[in-house]
C-alpha cells in the first residue's frame, strides 16, 4: 500500500510572495468560472474575519492570488485561498487573480491542510477530521502526518483522540467554548456521560486545565487505583507505542492493558511495533 508523502511542498505550488508582483503565472479569471473546493478541511469560517478580509481587499486589493485548478471545459476549484474567494464573492467582484495548478485531489486537499495549517485557521476538531482523512483515504500512517506537518507523533495522535468526544463536547471544541487542552484533559475520564459531566463543570465552574487534571485524577483513583510503577509502565508503552495506553490492575498482580487505537491503519501501525 502506497504510503508516499505529498513530495511537493506548499512552496513548490505557490510563487514566494515577492514574486507575485512580477509573475506571469497568474491571470485574471472571471469568478462566477470559480467554485469552492469539497476538499476544504476547514468547515466554519468567522464571518467577522471574513468581513475583515474583504474590507482589507477592497483597499489594498490582493497581496496573493488564489490557487485553483481546471474543473470541466470552462470552470475552475479553488485549491488554495477559500476565504479570498469568498471575500471576493461578498464584494461582488467580476474577476480575481488566480493561478492555475494541475493538481490530483489528493494533492489539492494535502495543499488546503498546510494552507490552513501555517495560517493556524483550522480549529482542533478540523485539525483532526483532515488527519483522519489523510489516514483513511490517502494512506498516510502518523509517521507520515508527523513528519509532513512538522509535529511529533504523539500530538497527531492527541488530535485524533479528540474525535472521540461526545459531539456537545466537539461541537464546543469546534465553536472555542474549551480549549484544545481543557478537551485533552476531559479524555483523561473514559466514560462518555462523565466527560459531559465534567464538560458541564467545566462551563458552570470556569475551571483551570490544573483543576480539571485533579478531577480527572480523582476520578481514575476511585475507579482504578494504581501503583506507581504501572503508571511508570503507561507512559513508556505511550511513548513507545505513539498512542494512549492503560494499565488497570485487578488482585494477585493480575490486569488488563488497553491500547487505543483510531483508525484502522493506526491499528495495523501498532501491531507492527508491538511485533
Amino acid at each position: 500500500m502506497e504510503r508516499k508523502v505529498l513530495g511537493k511542498g506548499l512552496d513548490a505550488l505557490i510563487p514566494k510572495k515577492a514574486n507575485y508582483v512580477l509573475s506571469r503565472e497568474f491571470i485574471h479569471l472571471p469568478i462566477s468560472k470559480i467554485k469552492p473546493t469539497l476538499f476544504q478541511p476547514r468547515k466554519l469560517i468567522d464571518p467577522e474575519e471574513l468581513k475583515e478580509l474583504a474590507q482589507s481587499i477592497k483597499e489594498k486589493g490582493f497581496i496573493q492570488p488564489i490557487v485553483v485548478r481546471k474543473k470541466g471545459a470552462d470552470s475552475y476549484e479553488v485549491v488554495v485561498g477559500e476565504r479570498r474567494y469568498q471575500a471576493a464573492n461578498s464584494l461582488g467582484l467580476k474577476e480575481i487573480p488566480t493561478i492555475i495548478k494541475d493538481v490530483d485531489d489528493k494533492e489539492a486537499f494535502i495543499l488546503a491542510i498546510v494552507e490552513n495549517l501555517q495560517r493556524k485557521d483550522l480549529n482542533p476538531i478540523e485539525e483532526a477530521n483532515a488527519f483522519k482523512r489523510l489516514i483513511d483515504e490517502y494512506s498516510f500512517s502518523l509517521d507520515d502526518i508527523a513528519k509532513f506537518v512538522g509535529k511529533d507523533k504523539t500530538t497527531v495522535a492527541n488530535s485524533l483522540r479528540l474525535l472521540k468526544l461526545p459531539l456537545k463536547i466537539k461541537r464546543a471544541l469546534e465553536e472555542g467554548t474549551i480549549s484544545r487542552t481543557q478537551a485533552r484533559t476531559i479524555l483523561g475520564v473514559e466514560n462518555p456521560k462523565k466527560q459531559e459531566k465534567l464538560f458541564q463543570q467545566i462551563l458552570n465552574e470556569g475551571l483551570s486545565v490544573r483543576e480539571i487534571e485533579k478531577k480527572v485524577r480523582a476520578t481514575s483513583r476511585r475507579n482504578h487505583p494504581q501503583d506507581p510503577f504501572a503508571l511508570e509502565v503507561e507512559e513508556r508503552l505511550q511513548k513507545s507505542l505513539g498512542t494512549k495506553v492503560k494499565i488497570f490492575n485487578r488482585h494477585n498482580n493480575c490486569g488488563r492493558i488497553v491500547i487505543e487505537y483510531y483508525t484502522l491503519k493506526d491499528l495495523e501501525r501498532i501491531i507492527k511495533k508491538i511485533r
